[in-house]
């Protein structure tokens, strides 16, 4: 079983909601990869502190490839530490096999469309809800494009699409 495997079935299967960590995944029409200096820059304005060496509480350490397609970079926000994880594969599988499950046609579409995903995760186990996701919406708000079709929330199980500015909206009152 490989790693990618192993996650869709952490994913896919039923957990108590404890198990699963606070999460934003992006899913992406196009490739978009998450460098260094791209993380570096959204960081930086998400949490409004320089991501230049400077601090050490403050940093991303770069991608490392974990298997073909796949990259692991970590990033430290104060206290917080995320992980952002990069797949140059569609999220959970087949997307035409999982939007069936949508009863929403704008859903179904937007979750058909993507191509690859970037997961942040934070790793931190003992944070609020609401701080978590504060946390994480921050970082990505900086990060939506057009290639974005979509916010999924794995913990909560919601999918938003990036149509009409919707997913902004989502992560902004995620960010409050």
């Amino acid at each position: 079983m490989g790693f990618l495997d192993k996650i869709r079935r952490l994913v896919l299967r039923k957990h108590n909601n404890d198990d699963i960590p606070y999460s934003v995944v992006m899913l992406l029409r196009s490739p978009f990869v998450m460098s260094k200096e791209i993380l570096e820059a959204a960081a930086s304005k998400a949490y409004r502190m320089p991501y230049d060496g400077s601090e050490e509480m403050y940093c991303v350490v770069p991608s490392a490839p974990l298997v073909k397609g796949t990259l692991l970079s970590w990033m430290k926000a104060g206290a917080s530490l995320i992980t952002v994880l990069e797949a140059a594969e569609p999220y959970l599988g087949d997307p035409v096999e999982v939007a069936k499950g949508f009863k929403n046609e704008l859903l179904e579409s937007a979750w058909i469309e993507h191509r690859q995903w970037v997961s942040f995760d934070l790793v931190n186990r003992d944070v609020p809800k609401k701080q978590a996701y504060a946390v994480l919406a921050k970082l990505v708000s900086e990060l939506l494009d057009a290639r974005c079709a979509g916010i999924y929330l794995p913990k909560e199980n919601q999918f938003t699409i990036q149509d009409r500015a919707a997913a902004a909206e989502h992560l902004g009152r995620l960010a409050r």
